[in-house]
This record gives structure tokens, C-alpha cells and sequence, in this order.
């Protein structure tokens, strides 16, 4: 039985794509740095794992043995140092496949810093010998859990994307293309723009969620200085801020960005739309 890898296990699409996992019959091995969350997953029967891209003697650890590896990382400035250890310790431990977690606009021209450095651990992976593919979504629709404490305390929710038309993707989505990849033919070498099935404003996106929690919402929109405070007041790191404020920006220009077909392409349907995502979560936004 083949051994999968799932790193960042508890985040969003790691999570995710460990779910979508489940029952294909491959033996799932769920990577995670702390002790305590890799024991909870213990308890729900899977294999966990505690490694840290920083430690390569604990990602030689978590490799050993697997076939497969999904990789994913958090917003940080050691994403091209980090996954180029992943994927070292990957070769090392003779996995076959990689498949991992980029960004739209990847590139190394790209305005985005975020977008730089997942080209560079892009390219490394593209160079490494290993077979891959590359999921590069969208903004996720689940980002826009972070206003529930607007939400509910004020009816609204704040951003600077004016009237942009963005095409969110739900990460259940970004999760089934991944176990997809992981473990189906015809997926190496692809790279997959990923989103949402319709590009929505951000006042589509607050009036649905007012229809699941049954009371209005209202966006509102904001200068990008205000933005990037309030998102640095959030423990965002500036050189982060500074990115979301330029790609909300970028929106505002375009206008309204085309969705991809990729994620339908893959699965054989649509991805979650807003509606869905905003039905799903209603007991999250309601509180």
C-alpha cells in the first residue's frame, strides 16, 4: 500500500486534502510541528507525524518511507528555504511524487512578494528529478471566516476590494484536486490554476452570507492604508499586508477576473460556489 505524506495537516487545505484522502486505500501519514495536534489526530485513527520544515532531521523522519508527498506552507519568508528542504529530504527518501500548494500569478516577475517566492520552490520542484504538480488557487473563500467578529457585532465586514469581481475558491475544493493528483494518472507536470466556478464581489459575498445567517450584511469598503493597519493589527507580517493591499488593488483595476475551469476539469464538476460555502458555514458566521 502506498504511503502519502500530508504536511501542514490541521491548516485549511491541508486538512482538506487529508479528508478527501480518506477511505481511496493509501496509507495516510499526517505531518504537523506540534505534539499536541499530531496526538488529536492520533485519536481520530491517522498516522501523525511531528517535523518541522526548520529540522531536517524530523522531515527525514516524516519522509521515510512515503510515496507520496502533499506540500503546503504557511505565508512566511522561509517558504523557498523551507520547501527546498522538503523536497531535498523528498529525494533522499525516494518519494515518487510531490504535489504543491503555490499561488496565483506565481512568477518570478510577479508584483506579489508571496508569488516570487512560490515560484522559486516551484522551479526547484520543477528541477528536482521528482514528479509533481502544481495547485495554484485563488484567494480561498474561507479567508472570509476572518469577519465573523464584524459580522456579528456590526453586520458588516471591511475590506479594500472596492467593487473587484474576484473568483474565490472554496479550499474543500483546492483539497479534492490535491488527493485528485495525489492519487490519480494524468496529473504529473500539470499546473492548475484554481477558483471559484464565478467571480463575486465582496457585497455578493456579504449578502450571502446574510442570507445563511438569515440578517443583513453590508461590505464596506476601505483605503489601503486602513487596510493594511487593520491587517497588521491582525498579526499580519507588513511585507504580507502590503501584498493583499496590491493584489486587491490589482482586482480593482481588472475589474472582474475569469474563472479557471481546472478544478472542473479534474473532478468531473463544479467547484462549491459562494452560496454553498456561505450555506455551510452559516453556523460558523451565526455563531
Amino acid at each position: 500500500m502506498k504511503t502519502i505524506l500530508i504536511t501542514g495537516a490541521t491548516g485549511t487545505t491541508g486538512a482538506a486534502t487529508l479528508q478527501h484522502l480518506k477511505g481511496k486505500g493509501f496509507n495516510l501519514r499526517a505531518m504537523t510541528r506540534s505534539a499536541e495536534k499530531a496526538a488529536a489526530l492520533e485519536k481520530q485513527g491517522v498516522s501523525a507525524v511531528v517535523a518541522d520544515y526548520g529540522d531536517a532531521a524530523s522531515l527525514s523522519r516524516a519522509l521515510e518511507g512515503a510515496d507520496r508527498a502533499f506540500l503546503v506552507h504557511t505565508p512566511a519568508l522561509e517558504i523557498p528555504k523551507h520547501e527546498k528542504a522538503f523536497i531535498e529530504a523528498a529525494k533522499r527518501a525516494g518519494v515518487e511524487k510531490i504535489v504543491k500548494v503555490s499561488v496565483i500569478g506565481a512568477g518570478p516577475d510577479a508584483p506579489l512578494r508571496l508569488a516570487r517566492m512560490h515560484a522559486e520552490a516551484e522551479s526547484y520542484l520543477m528541477q528536482s528529478g521528482i514528479a509533481y504538480t502544481i495547485l495554484r488557487p485563488h484567494s480561498f473563500m474561507q479567508n472570509l471566516l476572518g469577519n465573523i467578529p464584524t459580522i456579528q457585532g456590526q453586520g458588516a465586514m471591511y475590506s479594500n476590494n472596492g467593487d473587484a469581481k474576484i473568483p474565490l475558491i472554496d479550499a474543500r475544493d483546492i483539497g479534492a484536486v490535491a488527493a485528485a493528483a495525489l492519487t490519480e494518472e494524468g496529473h504529473d507536470g500539470k499546473i492548475y490554476i484554481l477558483t471559484g466556478p464565478a467571480a463575486v464581489t465582496f457585497q455578493e459575498a456579504a449578502d450571502a452570507i446574510g442570507q445563511s445567517v438569515g440578517k443583513a450584511v453590508q461590505f464596506v469598503n476601505v483605503p489601503d492604508d486602513a487596510a493594511k493597519q487593520g491587517m497588521m493589527g491582525a498579526g499580519f507580517p507588513e511585507w504580507l499586508a502590503d501584498d493583499l493591499v496590491t493584489l486587491n488593488q490589482w482586482g480593482r483595476q481588472v475589474g472582474e477576473q475569469q474563472p479557471s475551469e481546472d478544478v472542473a476539469k479534474v473532478l468531473g464538476r463544479p467547484g462549491h460556489s459562494l452560496e454553498d460555502f456561505a450555506r455551510d458555514y452559516a453556523g460558523a458566521f451565526g455563531g
